[in-house]
């Protein structure tokens, strides 16, 4: 059973980090729903770096011309990883006043039951009554910080920062690939950022539990779920609509408003 709780939350992260249904909301549920111990910090650092490496592996294409667009020093350019900077920073300075607030009152099942429905809302409609006009690479430096502002709204639990994203550049009027795949660009200085502050805690609390190998088959899972996510999520939007994940979360939140309302 030890070793199933590692392989759960694995799976559980690394397929729902980048789908627009919410990792943090199906984490609650999966302790809402078990009764296993915590499984600490260490483990929690090491998830991140699991899915932190799926998306580095499925964008390096992406991320190669994003670094060699921005050393090219021809200012005229409109550099794409400035938009990523920019499209960043409402969150980092939000989240280093709000994310220990928001963990402590408004981590709850019933939470992520009304959030999930909301939210799924705001995405049918961004997704459905906008008329695509472009890709992620025309965005100005404005509509990156706009998607920047949806960004925050992640900090609640349910939202889905990959939901509010997405629905943010949809609302924009860039094409669904192009919400997602700046959505998972996105995920990149955020992992990151939130890999400093995790470390961080972990280095100078020497009570800290390191459960090394359960803690690396955990990251291990959470990289190939991922990765068969984001090729999942690909190709269904390719074809069609955000709709098998908006219906997706409307269900689960009115299963949950049923059962632990």
């Amino acid at each position: 059973m030890f070793e199933l709780q590692y392989l759960i939350i694995g799976i559980v992260q690394g397929f729902t980090e980048f789908l627009p249904i919410s990792s943090s909301g199906h984490l609650v549920l999966v302790s809402e729903l078990t009764s296993w111990q915590d499984q600490g910090l260490f483990t929690d650092v090491a998830v991140h770096v699991g899915t932190l490496l799926a998306v580095i592996i499925y964008l390096r294409s992406h991320i190669i011309a994003l670094v060699k667009n921005f050393f090219s020093l021809q200012l005229t350019q409109n550099h794409n990883l400035i938009k990523i900077i920019i499209a960043t920073v409402p969150a980092v300075l939000v989240g280093f006043f709000i994310f220990d607030f928001v963990q402590l009152y408004f981590r709850d099942i019933k939470v992520v039951a009304v959030t999930s429905v909301l939210f799924a809302a705001l995405l049918f409609v961004a997704d459905h009554f906008r008329i695509k006009i472009s890709s992620w690479e025309n965005m100005s430096y404005i509509q990156a910080f706009i998607i920047g502002v949806f960004q925050v709204l992640a900090f609640i639990p349910g939202a889905s920062r990959a939901g509010v994203t997405i629905t943010g550049a949809r609302f924009l009027g860039f094409d669904r690939s192009s919400a997602a795949i700046f959505s998972m660009l996105l995920t990149i200085p955020i992992i990151l950022a939130s890999l400093l502050l995790t470390s961080y805690d972990f280095m100078s609390n020497p009570d800290v539990n390191i459960n090394l190998y359960q803690s690396l088959f955990a990251a291990t899972v959470a990289c190939i779920t991922a990765l068969v996510s984001i090729k999942i999520m690909m190709q269904i939007i390719q074809r069609s609509t955000f709709n098998i994940f908006i219906i997706y979360r409307v269900l689960l939140g009115f299963i949950l408003l049923y059962f632990y309302a």
